[in-house]
């Protein structure tokens, strides 16, 4: 039990620290044109391919970290400038060259698969710059900076995580996909969606609307949103780790292990949350 709580509490402030420095700089983006906005998420993308790239690799594989870094900063910041100083869309056609380059990179380098290094490249672009570039059409729906949205994700995960955590150390009894994800439990998933629905319609119903300002529905699928594939997002990372015999993507955050696994579950639910925004709002 003391080994228990005592992984508690590091996951605890470690997460708190987490969230402030991260809140704060989002919010810092209001007063600064969004640019603390940017340089925050850039830091998470350089980090979040290192690590992607670094798991791989201790699988035997070898994507090409710099490729895939260039991308996925490159889809970022054009989806930036594009939404924040309304540069022309077509600039979006560089991510189409730097893609074609990875070919040729790997056409003159005498790795061994070559086919898999571009594939395993190309995936890291889809699974952790497209999420992350897609944050802008949140950002700026409305042609301004608006960090309410990204909050609104970001607390929900967090809010999910920590109800699953909770009402799976002490209620869990029912494995939820151990193949995947020993520890996590029916128990902890169903009590992490419970405590997120009443996080957003309290959210909703406290502070006027603040996070989607779309509505109680909108909020309400969106929170079922996160909860449900924020939580495959987390066993799709538990997968990739187990597939290459690592326990944690990366040591930057105690008791959470790296940005990939602090991640995981926004990474997979942002992109769909994004899109119906941008669409139906």
């Amino acid at each position: 039990m003391g080994s228990l709580v005592k992984n508690f509490l590091m996951r605890a402030v470690t997460g708190i620290l987490f969230v402030l420095v991260v809140a704060g700089m989002f919010v810092l983006g209001a007063y600064t044109n969004a640019l603390t906005y940017a340089v925050v998420t850039a830091v998470v993308i350089i980090v979040a391919t290192h690590e992607y790239c670094h798991l791989l690799r201790a699988g035997g594989m070898s994507p090409h970290i710099l490729m895939a870094m260039a991308t996925n900063l490159t889809a970022f910041g054009l989806g930036f400038m594009i939404c924040n100083y309304h540069w022309d869309t077509r600039l979006l056609l560089i991510i189409v060259a730097l893609v074609w380059l990875m070919f040729l990179v790997e056409l003159f380098s005498s790795n061994r698969n070559p086919l898999t290094n571009i594939a395993l490249t190309i995936l890291g672009c889809v699974y952790v710059g497209m999420p992350f570039a897609l944050f802008n059409l949140l950002a700026f729906k409305n042609g301004a900076y608006d960090f309410w949205p990204i909050m609104g994700i970001f607390v929900l995960v967090w809010v999910n995580d920590t109800g699953a955590y909770l009402c799976g150390v002490t209620m869990g009894r029912h494995k939820l996909y151990e193949r995947i994800s020993p520890k996590k439990t029916i128990e902890g998933f169903v009590g992490g969606v419970l405590l997120t629905v009443a996080v957003g319609f309290t959210s909703y119903a406290c502070l006027g609307d603040c996070f989607f300002h779309a509505g109680l529905g909108f909020t309400l699928l969106t929170t079922a949103i996160v909860a449900v594939i924020g939580t495959c997002g987390d066993l799709v990372e538990s997968m990739f780790k187990r597939s290459v015999n690592v326990k944690d993507s990366g040591r930057i955050l105690p008791g959470h292990g790296g940005i990939l696994d602090r991640f995981d579950a926004v990474m997979f639910a942002a992109p769909i949350v994004s899109l119906l925004y941008y669409f139906f709002i």
